[in-house]
């Protein structure tokens, strides 16, 4: 299975409101400032499109644009019967390299064979057995299974199609574990910090969420002098999806006030 992380990251407009949200705040008046919206956006914290991880024809595509999985359940599956065939063979030669080896063992321990040919016999079981583990591999690369469970964003393919290694097969999120991102002024690096909380009103569904601070970014854009943070909804309801987005609203301590204003 080839895994290939994404992630929904705020757009250059996040960017541009940031600033001149940043420049909004240096005239403002300083009763303006305990309540201050900022622009945020609903992601999904854990999302991958999946990649073939063989060259083949699909024969088991089940799921479409929307629809929920779970985690193990079948995402796609290619034709397989060439490795189901390589499998069987690799195996049955195993059982034939063993028996050889524990016929050869026994001799050698009754002092009727010599050390070489038993050496040899035991070589040639664990070559088998590593068959046996490449043959295995490759068969169960014709399936592709659900990593977590989750929701289906996008699909890249159709049943019955001849895909080559690597061709993107199905973009899937994690619906139920969803992450806040926004941009806030670098002048509230003075209060802000992980668990500071604060309203999340959705434009898409109209309800507004209580919320905190998770995270903060590792950097500040010196153009903008902004930076990005995370946080997570504290009580998330079935209608809220990713790309969802709305206001969010911060009170600033007692006493920072003025800072937020600066």
């Amino acid at each position: 299975m080839i895994l290939q992380g994404l992630r929904n990251p705020i757009g250059i407009g996040a960017v541009i409101f940031a600033a001149s949200a940043a420049s909004h705040l240096a005239i403002g008046a300083p009763d303006e400032q305990s309540n201050r919206e900022i622009r945020v956006q609903v992601v999904a914290e854990t999302s991958a499109t999946i990649g073939a991880p063989m060259a083949g024809r699909l024969v088991q595509f089940p799921l479409h644009d929307g629809e929920r999985f779970k985690q193990g359940d079948v995402l796609a599956k290619f034709f397989c019967a060439e490795k189901d065939g390589a499998l069987g063979h690799a195996k049955a030669l195993l059982e034939g390299r063993r028996r050889i080896f524990e016929s050869k063992q026994a001799l050698h321990n009754l002092g009727s064979s010599s050390e070489v040919e038993y050496k040899v016999a035991e070589a040639e079981a664990a070559e088998a057995a590593a068959d046996v583990t490449a043959a295995q591999a490759a068969t169960d690369s014709c399936t592709v299974t659900a990593p977590f469970t989750g929701r289906v964003a996008a699909t890249f393919t159709h049943n019955f199609q001849f895909l080559g290694t690597g061709a993107p097969l199905i973009e899937i999120l994690s619906d139920k574990d969803l992450e806040l991102e926004l941009i806030l002024p670098s002048q509230w690096l003075a209060w802000l910090k992980p668990g500071t909380p604060f309203q999340v009103t959705v434009d898409e569904t109209g309800k507004t969420y209580a919320a905190k601070l998770t995270r903060l970014s590792g950097k500040v854009d010196a153009v903008s002098r902004s930076i990005k943070v995370y946080g997570h909804i504290d009580q998330p309801d079935d209608t809220l999806l990713p790309g969802m987005s709305g206001q969010a609203r911060f009170t600033p301590p007692a006493g920072e006030g003025a800072a937020a204003a600066k």
